[in-house]
């Protein structure tokens, strides 16, 4: 059993200064760099201290989850701010201005080959960050198929998908065709901040390895005894700072197990950019604590 941490890490004080006194025009691009260097390094050494599997840059350049992607392709663009399901976080829309297509894939982390996690926008949740005005599968194929290669190219363990729109519109049909559009890869499907409950058996041949399950907002009892596919269990929860306890977790996960679904690998239930940076850095050491301590029961 491993745990990593895939999605946008927060970023420390000094960051979030940076970047302000950038937008006051107080310092300059290329210190703004610096500091995102600096702030890598030492998410990367924390999750390294924490005996992660993976290593993840945090994602600390990305403002959310889609403007990025939208930047970097034909035809979309991103503006309208609106608001992030019930969080107190923000994403810009993505508005569609023609043909969507990636024009450069975003770069890969500099991390060691086959030792790192990038995680991307399902394509359900593209589409629907667009409000629909282009399908789920046209971004599938022309935009995150040719980001999906790059990164397997460059040597990405495992790139988690994050959807947090199906779940709760409880029809997974138009995913389960976009999904069908993506490369040959290591892909997750991961649920965060809702009950996966409704649409988890229908996850069960999706085109992906592994389902990521917010484990706060759904019932073990939810997960059908011999699941096919392995599971990211949401075991501590990114949007609170309370922090959890390691002996409550691995007593969940004993049970999880117990369920025999395919090979379990522990994460946050969502984005741990909604806690602050020393309460994300715990959060980690958690999840690192109960992993190792159950490879040892194994």
């Amino acid at each position: 059993m491993n745990a990593f941490a895939p999605g946008i890490y927060p970023r420390s004080e000094a960051l979030v200064q940076a970047t302000r006194d950038l937008d006051r025009g107080r310092v300059s691009p290329e210190a703004v760099a610096e500091q995102t260097r600096r702030d890598v390094e030492e998410l990367v050494s924390v999750q390294r201290a924490a005996g992660l599997a993976f290593q993840s840059d945090g994602m600390l350049g990305w403002q959310d989850l889609f403007r990025p992607l939208a930047e970097a392709s034909h035809g979309l663009d991103a503006r309208p701010l609106t608001r992030f399901l019930d969080t107190n976080t923000f994403y810009r829309a993505v508005l569609v201005e023609g043909e969507p297509r990636l024009e450069t894939p975003l770069p890969a982390p500099d991390l060691p080959a086959g030792e790192w996690v990038g995680t991307l926008p399902s394509p359900l949740a593209f589409a629907r960050a667009a409000q629909d005005e282009v399908s789920a599968e046209k971004l599938a194929a022309n935009v995150l198929a040719p980001q999906i290669q790059a990164w397997t190219d460059a040597g990405a363990a495992l790139i988690v998908l994050s959807e947090p729109f199906a779940a709760r519109e409880g029809d997974v049909d138009e995913l389960r065709r976009a999904l069908d559009e993506l490369p040959p890869a290591t892909l997750a499907l991961q649920l965060p901040f809702a009950d996966a409950s409704p649409i988890l058996p229908a996850l069960a041949d999706a085109r992906v390895s592994a389902i990521g399950v917010d484990f706060y907002s759904t019932s073990l009892d939810a997960l059908p005894t011999g699941f096919p596919k392995g599971i990211l269990a949401g075991m501590v929860d990114a949007r609170s700072s309370a922090l959890e306890s390691p002996a409550e977790i691995s007593r969940f996960v004993e049970g999880l197990v117990g369920r025999e679904p395919g090979p379990v690998s522990l994460v946050p239930n969502g984005d741990l950019q909604f806690v602050p940076e020393p309460i994300a850095r715990e959060k980690l050491a958690c999840l690192g604590q109960v992993s190792a301590g159950l490879a040892e029961v194994a």
